[in-house]
């Protein structure tokens, strides 16, 4: 009887494999075990409306906010700027530097660059508007972090395991996780303040009395060693800051934990951070500037052809009105329909930004799952479940209680 006699009796298929045929490498051979290429899919896990709302919720919440306190400290003489139109303005401008550092591949002199001008656009902010920029800026942070670990979770629901996370279900864990992940925040940013005042009361007592600085000096070099241990946190958490959220909502509700992971992840695997990250700003440039090219093209088609037939018939007011252009000496339904029609042309703006914050927040997430994967080898489908844990558990234990209950009847 031939092998293939005795696989045919057994039931088992044991094709021999066909050395005849020609050798056909695919893609999915070549990029199939690579983690770079599944960053690809951040623009699909962004583009769902529901995510998309909660994005838009975020940025009306904070907008809403930031315009009503700049309405109320304008005046004729010195009109007010909203607090986060000024400090995203003057945070491009400070970056702008160091993205060419980074071109020149001189990433020491970027990190120093953006800090500086990230400090400098925050200093500046809260100097021009200081109490409106005091209120402000915590606020738009608790809602952004709130509702992140919402998005981040639909996320890491649709790209790990294929399920689609209801709002009202990512709402609920963004609650929920709200502590854990503002205490993941803060603590980089109390060490940091910590060792700040440590060396600033260090250097009064040791260094500012005459004769007591001779021996004072000597123990520069704990400062130094904290200066280093400051500048590690600060690295950190400014590069690992949006991969805080994302960790609350794939590990579970532990902020202790989520900063840890987050810190080891970036120190352990630099180049993979850099690489990823890279990656995800490409990825970002080009669909933000197809987002913002459809959302100007929408509004500009609507305004011009809703007064295309009002040019035609030389009505003026009627084209401002559609254009969304409001004037003096129009009239007051005149001046209202303008407000609403500006209001309404900005809404294919607002949705292409939701959709971006929503890209932002769903690249990290998947960012995040990647880099644990390369460190930790952890798959990415290994996300935290409320309860699964736990059932697994019952499981086990109902498997062992029935296995022995059997055994106990056999041997009766």
């Amino acid at each position: 009887m031939t092998s293939h006699d005795s696989s045919t009796e057994t039931g088992t298929s044991t094709r021999e494999p066909d050395f005849g045929r020609p050798f056909r490498l695919t893609a999915g051979d070549l990029i199939g075990d690579l983690l770079w290429p599944k960053l690809l899919r951040v623009p699909s896990l962004a583009l769902r409306p529901d995510r998309i709302g909660l994005a838009i919720l975020i940025v009306l919440l904070i907008g809403l906010i930031d315009q009503t306190l700049a309405a109320i400290a304008n005046t004729e003489d010195s009109p007010a700027t909203p607090v986060v139109e000024m400090l995203s303005t003057r945070f491009a401008q400070g970056q702008a530097q160091a993205f060419e550092s980074v071109a020149q591949l001189a990433v020491g002199d970027a990190l120093i660059i953006g800090w500086n001008g990230t400090w400098r656009a925050i200093t500046s902010t809260f100097s021009d508007a200081p109490w409106r920029a005091s209120f402000v800026l915590p606020v738009a942070f608790l809602i952004y972090i709130t509702f992140a670990v919402g998005i981040s979770r639909m996320a890491v629901d649709d790209f790990a395991r294929g399920k689609s996370t209801k709002w009202t279900e990512a709402l609920a864990w963004s609650l929920q996780g709200f502590v854990s992940t503002l205490v993941a925040h803060l603590i980089p940013i109390l060490v940091l303040l910590l060792i700040v005042g440590v060396l600033s009361v260090g250097g009064l007592v040791l260094l500012g009395v005459p004769y007591l600085n001779m021996v004072g000096s000597l123990f520069t070099i704990l400062g130094v060693l904290l200066a280093f241990v400051g500048v590690l946190v600060l690295i950190g958490f400014g590069l690992g800051a949006p991969m805080l959220s994302p960790a609350i909502a794939s590990e579970g509700f532990d902020g202790f934990d989520a900063m840890q992971r987050v810190g080891s992840y970036i120190f352990s695997k630099p180049g993979r951070f850099a690489i990823y990250a890279f990656i995800l700003f490409v990825q970002f440039a080009v669909v933000a500037s197809i987002a913002a090219a459809i959302a100007g093209a929408t509004s500009g088609l609507a305004a011009w052809s809703m007064g295309l037939i009002m040019d035609w018939t030389n009505n003026p007011d009627g084209v401002a009105v559609a254009a969304g252009a409001t004037s003096e000496g129009r009239g007051f339904a005149g001046d209202w329909a303008a407000r609403v029609v500006e209001f309404m042309l900005k809404l294919p703006a607002l949705a292409a930004g939701g959709f971006l914050l929503c890209y932002w927040i769903s690249g990290w997430s998947v960012q995040y799952l990647l880099l644990r994967q390369a460190t930790d080898g952890q798959d990415v489908t290994d996300i935290f479940v409320p309860g699964e844990m736990e059932a697994r558990i019952d499981r086990a234990l109902a498997s062992r209680v029935a296995g022995i209950d059997a055994n106990q009847s056999d041997e009766d």
